[in-house]
């Protein structure tokens, strides 16, 4: 079981979708939340869209007023990095479109310079303008240490709701579980990446297209990023998100916090 170095970024609302041909042992590096449950206002005010020429792209975490975490390989595709000026996020809403939020572009992109495709996909953004905070626009923590081994670990996009299906206007999020590293190499991913934490979850449910760089939490701190899915969306296998523990001191100094 070997992972493809190839990221893939998945554009919709309107925006061109490039897709890889994976095997169903190979991660697809575009998740969304199949099997999700609408979130409540103010249950995730961290979670942002990542929008590309007013797209939704991606997913993203609040770090600070004026900076935000998501997934590499939403702006970067080979050796080409996305011009910051074709990037907006929106902010402090639940719906996609016509639930109000705060919208601002983006003024500087930062990819993690380890990233090849396999592990460290992670990006921070600058902001033009710092956002307004309120109930539904907050910062989260970054986590310190991964979760326990089979602790509940909260995901949440705007991601499709299923492998060929549609993303979702409302937020949507869902419950899986951290698999511990060596069981995951065992089972599932022999060349796991150092930065990369596996998260499990039953048939018909986890991350899918457009939930890219989205939050995983647990106990109200960000613990991972989403990277990629096996063998396409709400398959019984874990969803690959990257470990902030692991990755914290390049996401602060290049988040300034």
């Amino acid at each position: 079981m070997s992972l493809p170095l190839l990221s893939i970024f998945l554009l919709l609302l309107g925006t061109a979708s490039v897709l890889a041909k994976h095997n169903q042992s190979e991660p697809d590096w575009s998740p969304r939340i199949v099997g999700g449950t609408k979130a409540h206002t103010g249950q995730f005010p961290h979670q942002i869209s990542l929008r590309k020429r007013g797209g939704h792209a991606c997913g993203g975490s609040i770090l600070s007023s004026t900076y935000i975490l998501t997934a590499a390989h939403c702006v970067k595709q080979g050796n080409n990095v996305t011009p910051a000026r074709q990037l907006s996020i929106l902010a402090g809403t639940l719906k996609l479109s016509g639930g109000g939020g705060e919208t601002r572009q983006v003024a500087a992109v930062h990819v993690h310079p380890q990233y090849k495709g396999d592990g460290y996909d992670v990006a921070v953004l600058r902001l033009t303008q710092p956002l307004n905070f309120n109930d539904n626009a907050k910062t989260i923590s970054l986590a310190t240490e991964d979760p326990p081994s089979d602790a509940s670990v909260y995901i949440s996009g705007w991601g499709a709701i299923s492998n060929s299906g549609p993303i979702s206007n409302d937020l949507l999020y869902g419950q899986v579980k951290y698999l511990a590293r060596d069981t995951c190499k065992r089972q599932y991913l022999p060349r796991l990446a150092e930065t990369t934490m596996c998260l499990l979850h039953e048939a018909k449910k986890g991350a899918c297209y457009g939930d890219s760089g989205g939050p995983a939490t647990y106990e109200g701190r960000l613990v991972g990023v989403a990277s990629y899915v096996l063998g396409g969306c709400g398959r019984a296998a874990p969803d690959g998100y990257e470990r902030v523990s692991q990755l914290r001191q390049w996401i602060r100094e290049n988040a300034k916090l």
